[in-house]
């Protein structure tokens, strides 16, 4: 079945749970994988899912990463994806203005807010996740773990990966940030000259957001490399979205920033690290929370699907 997890902000949303029961070991880890695609699994290609690790594929293995992403991309059946992502997009661009003013005040006036805003934004920053990869290698190197030294180069990988795409589209579009923006939200500026763009960053810089994508996609390729820790998404998502009203409230981005980013990390971290064979065969508990969007011609809202 074609799904379409597409990361919806929207202001009302009706959310329905099923629960699957009965289902084997190998069953219930092809719907982890599977519910963590954000592309149809007839038309998407990721990486294979073996152990094997060396140290410079961080590197050599980028290439083939931005391939894949556009040849994912580029493919009729996405047609439904970058619909609901235009909408999405156009619908924030309409709010950017009034939304950021509300966030800039409660950052501004609340101490509690602007330090949460401010942690949230350091664990979007690419020195945080390389940080967190280097933890990851230094935890396999020592214990004498694959999976843990493969997620540390795969969180390296995609964080490079997104970080190229994410700078070659900020240098053509140009958008500036709130903090310093001319005009109004509307002020694109496309295809800066390079010296332009080096001098002055903040104002070319808005669209995408690369902390969110980097941050994305990191939450996506811990999550799909250990898929037996049900609670990564769970806890990882609401500090997305913490990051998400950091980066507005500091003048850094606009809500219509995100969702592009969003999509950026997500399916490069399913490109990446589609999902590791299971690595403990004698699991027997394993579960899974699945969210994604339930679009019906009388509603537009999330579903969840928890299987066990």
């Amino acid at each position: 079945m074609k799904r379409l997890d597409l990361f919806l902000l929207i202001l009302c949303f009706e959310i329905h749970g099923s629960i699957k029961a009965g289902t084997s070991l190998s069953d219930t880890n092809a719907v982890i994988i599977d519910s963590m695609k954000i592309f149809s699994p007839a038309g998407s290609q990721g990486k294979n899912n073996e152990l094997n690790t060396t140290w410079y594929q961080m590197v050599t293995e980028i290439p083939g990463d931005e391939y894949l992403f556009f040849r994912n991309s580029f493919q009729l059946s996405q047609i439904p994806t970058y619909t609901g992502l235009t909408v999405l997009t156009g619908f924030l661009m309409k709010v950017d203005l009034s939304g950021w003013k509300v966030d800039r005040q409660l950052y501004v006036e609340s101490n509690t807010y602007k330090t949460a805003s401010n942690l949230a934004v350091d664990m979007g920053d690419g020195r945080f996740h390389f940080l967190l990869s280097g933890l990851f290698a230094a935890y396999g190197l020592i214990c004498d773990d694959p999976i843990a030294l493969r997620t540390a180069s795969d969180v390296a990988e995609s964080v490079l990966s997104t970080g190229l795409l994410v700078q070659a589209l900020k240098r053509v579009t140009g958008r500036e940030s709130p903090a310093y923006a001319s005009n109004s939200r509307w002020q694109w500026q496309f295809f800066p000259s390079i010296e332009e763009y080096q001098k002055n960053q903040p104002k070319y810089y808005s669209f995408p957001s690369g902390h969110f994508a980097a941050a994305t996609t990191v939450l996506t390729v811990i999550a799909n490399n250990y898929p037996e820790i049900t609670w990564i998404r769970p806890a990882g998502y609401p500090v997305l979205g913490l990051l998400g009203m950091g980066l507005v409230s500091k003048g850094m981005h606009w809500y219509s920033d995100l969702p592009l980013g969003y999509f950026i990390g997500y399916s490069m971290g399913n490109i990446v690290a589609p999902g590791l064979k299971m690595h403990d065969e004698n699991i027997s508990n394993l579960s899974s929370l699945s969210v994604g969007p339930n679009i019906s011609s009388k509603r537009i809202g999330l579903q969840a699907a928890y299987s066990f």
